[in-house]
C-alpha cells in the first residue's frame, strides 16, 4: 500500500509541474544555482516527483509504529548527537527543507528525542494536517515570533530545539549570507540560541536511498571561529550551517524545495 502511496504522489508531483504551479520560480532557482547545467527543466521535474512522494509518505506513514519508523529512517551519525546530548546543554538543529524533513522531524522524536520546533504558522488544510502528522509524532511546534524565552528553557532543560534555516527572511528579521555565490537573507536563530544557550548546533539531512528507506547525514557541531564574538560570530556560524546545506543540495539537488523563493529579499543597494 505504501509503494501505491508514494507512486501516487510522485505522479501528482509530476502533474503540479506540467501545470506550471511554480515552475518559473523553481526553474529561476536552479538557474541561480547551476547556471552551468544544460537539464535544469527535468531537474525540475524530478525535484517536484520527490515533492509529491514526500508528501504522500507522510500519509501513508501516519500512526507507523516506532519499530517500523526505525527500519525506515536509518541515522548516520548519531553519536554526534549522543555526545552534544551529553553536554547537558541542549541541542540545536538547524534543519531545511530538503527530503522528507517531516519524516525526520517523527523518526528523531520515535527515537526518544523531546523535539521542538521554530517555525512559521502553517495556514490551509494541506499545512495544518502536516502539522496534525508532526505533533501527533512526537514533536512541539513554538511560534516563530515571541518565543525566545520558551525556546532557551527547553535548552536549558536538555531538549533540542529544531529551527528550518534556509527560508528567505525578511531583512529586518535575518542577515545575509553566502548560498550558491549570492547573498541570501537567513534566519540567525540557530546561531543565536546555540551561542546564547552553549548548546551545541548540528545539522540532519534526511536522503532518500533507492530502496525507499532514507538515511539521515548529520553533522557538526558548528562552531565559529576561535575569537569571534556577538554578531560576527551569528554570522559566522550562520555561514556555516548555510554552507552545510548548499553542500547537501549540491549533491542531491533534486531533494531540496525548489519552489521556495529563496533570494527573494535583496540586500540594500551598497551592501553587498
Amino acid at each position: 500500500m505504501r509503494r501505491i502511496w508514494l507512486a501516487l504522489g510522485a505522479a501528482l508531483g509530476r502533474l503540479v509541474f506540467a501545470l506550471g504551479i511554480r515552475r518559473k520560480i523553481a526553474l529561476a532557482n536552479l538557474a541561480r544555482a547551476f547556471p552551468d547545467r544544460a537539464d535544469l527543466r527535468d531537474l525540475a521535474r524530478r525535484s517536484y516527483a520527490l515533492l509529491g512522494t514526500n508528501l504522500a509518505e507522510i500519509a501513508a506513514t501516519r500512526g507507523l509504529s516506532a519499530e517500523a519508523l526505525e527500519k525506515l529512517v536509518h541515522f548516520d551519525g548519531w553519536e554526534r548527537y549522543e555526545t552534544a546530548r551529553a553536554k547537558g546543554k541542549g541541542v540545536v538543529f538547524a534543519i531545511a527543507h530538503f527530503g522528507n524533513w517531516e519524516l525526520l522531524a517523527r523518526a528523531s522524536a520515535r527515537r526518544g528525542i523531546s523535539l521542538s520546533f521554530i517555525g512559521r504558522a502553517l495556514r490551509g488544510r494541506a499545512n495544518r494536517l502536516l502539522l496534525e502528522a508532526r505533533v501527533e509524532g512526537g514533536a512541539r511546534q513554538l511560534a516563530d515570533k515571541g518565543s525566545s524565552k520558551e525556546a532557551l528553557a527547553l535548552l536549558r532543560r536538555g531538549e533540542t530545539l529544531a529551527i528550518m534555516i534556509d527560508q528567505n527572511m525578511l531583512r529586518r528579521r535575518g542577515i545575509f549570507v553566502d548560498f550558491f555565490g549570492v547573498p541570501a537573507c537567513t534566519t540567525p536563530a540557530a546561531a543565536v540560541f546555540a551561542l546564547r544557550s552553549g548548546a551545541p548546533l548540528l545539522a540532519a539531512f534526511p536522503i532518500r536511498q533507492p530502496d525507499g528507506t532514507h538515511r539521515v547525514v548529520m553533522q557538526g557541531p558548528f562552531e565559529p571561529p576561535a575569537g569571534l564574538h556577538g554578531h560576527a560570530a551569528v554570522v559566522a556560524l550562520t555561514q556555516a550551517v548555510t554552507r552545510a546545506v548548499e553542500d547537501a543540495v549540491r549533491e542531491h539537488p533534486e531533494h531540496w524545495f525548489w519552489l521556495h523563493r529563496r533570494w527573494k529579499t535583496r540586500p540594500l543597494q551598497g551592501t553587498g
